[in-house]
């Protein structure tokens, strides 16, 4: 019986490889990985030196800093990060070396005006902002100096998209912020131990990368320009009304991702909870502890992000083509991939969970039960796949927002309604709860719109 188990399982597992488009998901989600992996390790070793040096209320000031920072920065890049994905591939398309000047002149104009008036609101506003949030004002004062570098890093590494050069977004998206933090955090603390290192590090870094990403992106216009791939012609001037019609929405899908993903560390700063009373003394350190949690119950992520990365413009493409059946198959062999690659991790998250948890120290251990409430969130949103990536992949953006929508609606109103009750284990619970149902209307629509479930079933049998 074993025997037969085992050669079943070869049998299925080289029937996988023989398959053209299980292979390209396999190759090309395995390099996608690799930058994933390096990200997430050098951000878990960035939380790890902080909260060892610093204690979850030096991590949790850290990230209530920092929250703020996003929301304006948010705001001040008017969606335009996101829209040049979109401008930047059509132009140079097009070989339109002047358009992408263009363009690039009135976002870099818009994106600087508004983050002047944005950290002019945020400074002045900093004792406001820092009262309802139970932050550090003079660390929002600070903050506010750092949002135009800040917009013009992400807006930079975001143009590498649009001109197609990977590897050098995959490294600022991924990487950059990270390395850079450890690296000012490893030569600040020779100096000094303030409590605010961890801040200092970071916004030092953002200029570092800020420069960095300009840089970088100068050079492969450049070389498209030396190799004559970009010429100078009659550029076609995009509007500003035109490019913010375009712009606008994007950043309102940026908000309801933003809401989705730090809601429940910014409301554990607003709300008090029984977390304050007994365990952990102030908000900032419940922050630390939750974020913690959070960071390593992102590591099973992994597998999703980097089979999502390359199975995207597969889906685009099939889409296209009207490939239905073949749309299918990748979506099916996609959804695979994903639970095989978390489900481990999952795995070895609960069985280890305090043991991981004690790696930050012993006031880290308040938020075991919050990792393995986040850990099995994963693995629902393993089971679901790639459905959000294939709505929006193929015509039906309109859906996904509108689903996104209802997901940050249940996650902010289950954490303003629990966390007064659980602390960081009701925050928790509200972030399994929204991602669990988020995904499964994803797949729901999924089969409504294309006829088939994206649910990976690890019973079925291979020829079934």
């Amino acid at each position: 019986m074993i025997s037969q188990g085992i050669n079943k399982t070869h049998d299925r597992i080289k029937k996988n490889f023989e398959d053209k488009d299980f292979l390209e998901l396999f190759n090309k989600g395995g390099v996608a990985m690799l930058y994933r992996i390096g990200g997430q390790l050098l951000g878990f070793l960035l939380t790890f030196v902080i909260a060892y040096f610093f204690g979850a209320n030096g991590l949790g000031d850290y990230v209530l800093a920092i929250i703020v920072l996003k929301i304006f920065t948010l705001i001040s890049k008017l969606g335009l990060d996101t829209a040049s994905i979109k401008y930047i591939a059509g132009y140079s398309s097009e070989n339109s070396l002047s358009s992408i000047l263009d363009f690039r002149k009135k976002s870099i104009f818009l994106i600087t005006t508004v983050s002047i008036i944005c950290s002019l609101v945020m400074y002045l506003g900093a004792n406001i902002i820092a009262e309802f949030i139970k932050a550090n004002p003079q660390h929002i004062e600070i903050t506010s100096f750092f949002i135009l570098p800040m917009s013009l890093f992400i807006f930079h590494y975001q143009n590498m998209r649009g001109l197609k050069e990977i590897a050098g977004y995959s490294f600022f998206f991924w990487m950059s912020q990270a390395l850079f933090s450890l690296i000012a955090i490893l030569v600040l603390t020779t100096f000094t131990k303030d409590p605010a290192v961890p801040l200092y590090a970071y916004l030092i870094s953002l200029i570092v990368i800020s420069i960095f990403s300009i840089i970088s992106f100068t050079y492969f216009l450049n070389k498209r320009k030396r190799i004559k791939e970009l010429f100078a012609d009659d550029k076609r001037s995009e509007g500003v009304k035109n490019i913010l019609t375009v712009s606008l929405p994007l950043m309102l899908a940026q908000a309801v991702h933003f809401i989705m993903s730090w809601t429940d560390k910014l409301m554990l700063g607003i709300l008090d909870s029984p977390d304050v009373i007994s365990g952990l003394s102030t908000n900032s350190a419940q922050i630390g502890v939750y974020h913690t949690a959070f960071k390593l119950s992102m590591f099973a992520t992994i597998g999703l992000m980097a089979v999502k990365s390359i199975a995207s413009p597969k889906f685009a493409e099939l889409y296209k083509q009207r490939e239905f059946k073949l749309l299918k198959k990748v979506t099916q062999q996609s959804t695979k991939l994903i639970f095989w690659t978390t489900l481990p991790l999952v795995a070895l998250f609960i069985f280890f969970s305090e043991s991981l948890m004690l790696l930050f120290g012993d006031e880290f251990q308040a938020g075991v039960f919050a990792f393995i409430l986040l850990s099995i969130g994963r693995v629902f949103v393993s089971f679901s796949g790639a459905a959000g990536n294939l709505l929006q992949m193929c015509g039906r953006q309109v859906i996904f927002m509108n689903i996104a929508v209802i997901g940050s609606v249940i996650n902010v109103v289950l954490n303003f309604s629990l966390i007064p009750i659980y602390g960081i284990n009701g925050s928790a619970i509200a972030t399994m709860i929204s991602l669990v149902s988020f995904n499964f209307l994803l797949v729901y629509y999924v089969k409504k719109e294309f006829g088939f479930y994206t649910f990976y079933n690890p019973f079925k049998k291979a020829d079934e």
